[in-house]
């Protein structure tokens, strides 16, 4: 157990919105969710990012019911800044899983990440920046329980507010958390 562990969960005021993105091909999504932690309108100090991530991490274990990970995966793109995030404020170690070039492959495959099936035996937290392909997540918790990881939640930095992303991981029956509703 960390000091991190035994500390309150610290309020943090963060902020995500959607923007509308042109001039992408029909299969990307034209809507992206953008968060402070992008680095996109404003540089980003490093105290913000640890503040953001110890207020992930306490917000998962202050549950009593959330499981304690082993490891941290992310999500690649817009998962990696919250699981370093969130790394470095728990102390654990972080994976990373990559998106699969699907029209490399002589079939599909169920889930769009690949994870090196490096997980086995492993008790795994999901991180993420938010739940715009949640289908993606609910699929990669699938591969993932294949594998023969256990899957022990998804934490994401933002949600969706009518909770359409939510209700779609929670049906793999894992436990989510986030920071922030996205605008």
């Amino acid at each position: 157990m960390t000091a991190l562990d035994r500390a309150d969960t610290p309020a943090v005021d963060f902020q995500a919105c959607q923007i509308l993105c042109l001039d992408l091909p029909p299969e990307v999504p034209a809507v992206r969710v953008v968060h402070e932690l992008d680095g996109v309108a404003h540089p980003v100090e490093p105290t913000r990012l640890l503040e953001v991530g110890h207020a992930m991490w306490s917000q998962w274990i202050s549950d009593p019911g959330h499981e304690r990970p082993e490891v941290l995966l992310g999500l690649e793109g817009d998962g990696i800044v919250p699981t370093l995030a969130m790394s470095l404020a728990s102390g654990l170690p972080y994976h990373l899983a990559w998106r699969l070039n699907q029209s490399r492959l002589p079939r599909q495959r169920g889930a769009e990440l690949f994870t090196y099936n490096q997980l086995a035996g492993t008790r795994v937290l999901v991180v993420d920046a938010a739940l715009s392909d949640c289908h993606m997540i609910a699929s990669l918790v699938r591969v993932l329980r294949e594998e023969g990881a256990t899957v022990v939640g998804i934490a994401c930095l933002s949600e969706d507010p009518a909770g359409i992303g939510r209700r779609v991981v929670e049906a793999t029956g894992v436990p989510m958390t986030a920071l922030a509703y996205t605008r």
